[in-house]
């Protein structure tokens, strides 16, 4: 099985004291191939320099993912931008959350999205994306 990873997943995954660290790591495990989009990594990588870490501290966090064997990442071209767009106006969502949107086209595309978001949960669903954990 396999799935497009939203920020939170891996988020949750690195930190032991997070309130979903148990099923981030379940759910990762389980899976055989992680999709993770350009824009989650960017993600990830403000989190850190939000909470404090320094560079080597953040780089060799990210670096564990992008060496695992079941990473793929997965790149914003024009299409994906324009696809979030209609996304967007279609479902009727803010422009603030353009992220969730590009992550999303990614997980149509995929057929399965992995979040934790209980809004981005919510927005997957209506259109019929399988939605883990």
């Amino acid at each position: 099985m396999h799935g497009v990873i939203d920020t939170n997943v891996l988020i949750y995954d690195t930190f032991e004291d997070s309130e979903f660290h148990g099923e981030a790591e379940d759910v990762l495990e389980s899976l055989d191939t992680w999709y993770i989009p350009a824009i989650v990594l960017q993600e990830f990588v403000w989190f850190f320099k939000n909470n404090g870490f320094s560079a080597g501290e953040t780089w060799e966090v990210l670096n564990g993912y992008l060496d695992d064997p079941r990473f793929r990442g997965l790149k914003d071209g024009p299409e994906t931008v324009k696809m979030a767009f209609e996304l967007l106006k279609s479902e009727k969502i803010s422009l603030s959350r353009f992220n969730d949107a590009m992550i999303l086209v990614h997980a149509i595309d995929k057929g399965v999205l992995v979040t934790f978001d209980s809004k981005f949960r919510e927005l997957a669903r209506r259109t019929g994306l399988k939605v883990l954990p």
